[in-house]
């Protein structure tokens, strides 16, 4: 019998173990060789958003890659223009081996609408000057509406010759929503035909798609930032941190001696304002996400009593909360800065300031150039 593969996640479909991807009940695949099958997993992801977790150790993902780094292929790039910082992962370009990549900053959505498209791509550039990253092409998408979904299949024809197409990046950047958009508007599939979820890590194996040329595109397994605070949450809590409409920036005048707190997952403290005025601090993090006011000096406190009522998400002890640590930022010049919790938002400030940004040690916090 030929292998099966299920269309929602790439996985090889076996009868053996439930536990494992590509899970479905013998007797089931019977004269379904020439159809599009779901394995048990993503079927209840699809139909009831139940999660069967399962992610990949790293010896299956570098697999996984090792097919694209034998190959002259296009590496279509996919980054979240949210958490740019969080889900580059230059090491992209050295596990595929491939040095012809197209850079897609995804979820542009997110980002309030009087914000220019022009001024995101050229802060993009910017960092990737910085990184010492080139690529053929960069480009701003939201795949969720559509958005430049047409600029960015001209981009993939213009680029890819005769060669096959792969689409890279971390898990929950928008790959599969990305490749799901290519097939209905390009190639004619009438539905999402690769599972998407909210929930990280839903692609499984690699999974590819014929296109008019005969070359080949593939949806990717998702990268691991353990960076990056969404590997850290709970569902419930996940969905409330996790931005999934536009961001509406919230701004705090603060003094010296005063605190914000992000829910109960990380806090920002100024130490100083350095000129004695009050600090401006936009910001930009899920709308459902409870950010609250307090003295500096009551905020160990505050966090030892409240946390899990007033300071949530997490909600509960259940919750393995990882130690806490603080990095601070000593800033003289007079330019914007973002300080950014890696996964879960971040806030933009003029300096000269000195702050300290508090978050678990898994956690990345980081200080660039503002986006907005």
């Amino acid at each position: 019998m030929a292998e099966l593969y299920c269309r929602g996640c790439g996985a090889l479909i076996q009868h053996e173990d439930k536990t494992l991807p590509g899970y479905i009940q013998e007797g089931l695949t019977e004269g379904e060789e020439n159809k599009q099958l779901l394995c048990q997993r993503c079927f209840r992801l699809k139909h009831y958003s139940e999660v069967i977790t399962k992610t990949l150790s790293n010896v299956e993902y570098l697999s996984v890659i090792n097919k694209i780094s034998k190959e002259n292929a296009l590496i279509v790039k996919i980054v979240d223009i949210f958490d740019f910082t969080g889900s580059f992962v230059p090491a992209i370009k050295r596990l595929t081996g491939n040095e012809d990549v197209l850079l897609v900053g995804n979820k542009m959505d997110l980002l309030p609408k009087n914000v220019k498209s022009e001024r995101i791509l050229n802060w993009l550039k910017q960092m990737l000057a910085h990184e010492g990253f080139t690529v053929l092409d960069s480009i701003l998408i939201s795949a969720k509406y559509g958005q430049n979904m047409d600029r960015l299949m001209e981009l993939i024809l213009k680029h890819k010759g005769k060669r096959n197409v792969y689409i890279v990046g971390c898990t929950n950047v928008g790959k599969s929503k990305i490749v799901n958009q290519i097939l209905r508007r390009y190639l004619g599939y009438p539905t999402d035909v690769i599972t998407v979820s909210t929930n990280p890590g839903t692609t499984i194996g690699l999974i590819g798609f014929p296109l008019l040329d005969g070359t080949m595109i593939y949806d990717t397994p998702g990268v691991i930032n353990k960076h990056q605070y969404t590997h850290y949450l709970t569902r419930p809590s996940y969905k409330i941190t996790v931005p999934k409409k536009e961001i509406k920036p919230l701004a705090f005048q603060l003094n010296e001696g005063q605190t914000l707190f992000f829910g109960g997952l990380a806090r920002l403290d100024v130490i100083n304002g350095e000129t004695g005025d009050k600090v401006n601090v936009i910001t930009y993090f899920a709308n459902t996400l409870n950010i609250h006011r307090t003295k500096t000096q009551r905020a160990d406190e505050l966090y030892e009593t409240k946390l899990y009522s007033l300071l949530t998400p997490p909600f509960n002890e259940e919750e393995d909360v990882p130690k806490w640590v603080f990095h601070e930022f000593k800033i003289r010049d007079n330019l914007k800065y973002d300080i950014v919790f890696s996964g879960l938002g971040f806030v933009t400030i003029r300096a000269p300031f000195y702050l300290r940004a508090h978050a678990p040690f898994v956690v990345g916090i980081y200080a660039r150039p503002a986006i907005i």
